[in-house]
């Protein structure tokens, strides 16, 4: 059926049926067409609420008294949570002696403890230079729960760092009869101590009995023995292990780029470590802070600071932000030179152009440098933009700044140091209370009164 253009523009056709005319979509309708899909953005769940109990237990005054708030707390209380956050307590108190009767009433009401309380034990007695407690805490574990590699390694680690090298070799054997299996990690503990005690030689003993018993090391593994070789003057060795971990599918990364940097560097061979560092892209291992802070410390060791300015801004070419380490390495170089004044352009630069926040390290630095080169001045605007980031300096620091002020006549700002002084618990020495009452012999009253104030206080 053909229609004229007139009827097919008015959607008539005379007798005909109408034809259906679409109608114009409103403003609405079209708003909504156009509108895009929503976006349902996740919003991650608040963590839950701490048990009441466990608040409780972390207000009480003493570990003491929270281990007699859980042993009488009613059964359902009796729970790991509540019995982690009690050794947790006494550990760090260094309670250690109440350790096995409290646990020995745990046992008694068969509380559920699981083996990450007793790895933190562990952990604490060994940092406590007390490997036989930790061995005893050890062998507690299956009247609670089965062993596991977490007991296993903080046992390790905790003979280990208390030269019982020997006994943590001789725990491996033991381990299936635990229910533990031994792998790279096990060894890795035995292996740092090997290297601690008995160097790179007995360090690569371990390594043949690890790939005798089938356990595949990893880039630790390798990046101990490196650093060992490289402490040990074994240039080549490392070389060879760096070209062994190839044959053996493992990836260098670059801590082990930086311990052959810093072999390199402690031999005098300061251009063949840079060679190595700019080498590292080709080996599809990209330089990180830690390869510049070889070549930084290396350049500080001879006093370049221009070289440690250079490595500087070769990191922010390569897109790398300079952080406090960095800075640090410049600061003080700078300060050994007397050259306060650049060290302090230092600081400011290192927080408007890297926006890098100065640590209580870098304030301590800058401020040993001016007490040395006598810069008191320069000395106290550190010191008070280090009381502002609420850092403060060691008390040696506190006592040259104060004696310093004191000889130089600023018997106020030498009794404004006393005080942070006495904020921190710290004295002054006799050689510093000698300068600063020749200061105030020669000042006025407001002076006089400050040391009056000071000295009834202390």
């Amino acid at each position: 059926m053909l229609f004229t253009p007139y009827e097919l523009e008015n959607g008539i056709s005379g007798s005909r049926h109408h034809l259906p005319c679409p109608m114009p979509a409103t403003g609405a309708a079209q708003r909504r067409r156009r509108r895009p899909p929503k976006k349902f953005f996740y919003k991650p769940k608040p963590p839950p609420e701490p048990h009441p109990f466990l608040l409780h237990l972390k207000s009480l005054p003493s570990p003491v008294a929270a281990a007699a708030a859980l042993l009488s707390a009613p059964r359902h209380l009796h729970d790991h949570p509540f019995a982690a956050c009690v050794l947790y307590r006494v550990a760090r108190a260094r309670l250690f002696r109440l350790v096995p009767p409290l646990l020995a009433a745990l046992r008694s009401l068969r509380v559920p403890l699981q083996p990450t309380a007793f790895a933190a034990l562990i952990d604490h007695l060994g940092a406590a230079s007390r490997p036989d407690a930790a061995a005893l805490v050890f062998r507690a574990v299956p009247a609670f729960s089965s062993h596991t590699n977490t007991t296993f390694h903080a046992l390790l680690h905790s003979l280990v760092c208390n030269d019982r090298v020997d006994a943590a070799r001789a725990m491996l054997p033991e381990a299936p009869s635990l229910g533990v299996r031994t792998n790279a990690v096990s060894y890795n503990i035995i292996l740092k101590g090997i290297c601690h005690r008995n160097g790179f030689s007995g360090a690569r003993e371990v390594l043949e009995e690890m790939l005798a018993r089938g356990v595949r090391p990893t880039v630790v593994t390798f990046n101990t023995l490196v650093g060992s070789a490289c402490r040990e003057g074994e240039l080549a060795a490392a070389e060879r292990l760096v070209d062994e971990m190839a044959r053996r599918g493992v990836a260098p990364n670059v801590v082990t780029y930086a311990l052959l940097m810093q072999g390199l560097c402690d031999e005098g061979l300061y251009d063949e470590a840079k060679k190595l560092m700019f080498d590292m892209e080709y080996r599809d291992c990209k330089p990180e802070a830690a390869n510049y802070g070889v070549l930084m410390n290396a350049c500080a060791l001879h006093g370049d600071a221009g070289g440690v300015r250079g490595l500087i801004a070769d990191m922010r070419r390569r897109k790398l932000r300079p952080d406090d380490a960095s800075y640090n390495v410049l600061i003080r170089c700078l300060c050994d030179a007397g050259r306060v004044d650049e060290a302090h352009r230092a600081l400011l630069e290192m927080q408007l152009k890297d926006g890098a926040e100065p640590s209580a390290a870098t304030y301590r630095a800058l401020l040993d440098g001016c007490c040395e080169a006598r810069d008191f001045d320069l000395g106290l605007r550190v010191f008070n933009a280090m009381l502002a980031s609420g850092h403060w300096p060691l008390a040696r620091t506190f006592r040259s700044l104060a004696r310093g002020l004191g000889e130089d006549g600023k018997a106020e700002e030498a009794c404004f140091v006393l005080e942070q002084m006495a904020l921190r618990g710290l004295r002054l020495d006799a050689q510093g209370w000698q300068s600063l009452a020749a200061c105030v012999c020669s000042s006025g009253a407001r002076e006089m009164e400050l040391v009056d104030d000071l000295v009834s206080s202390s």
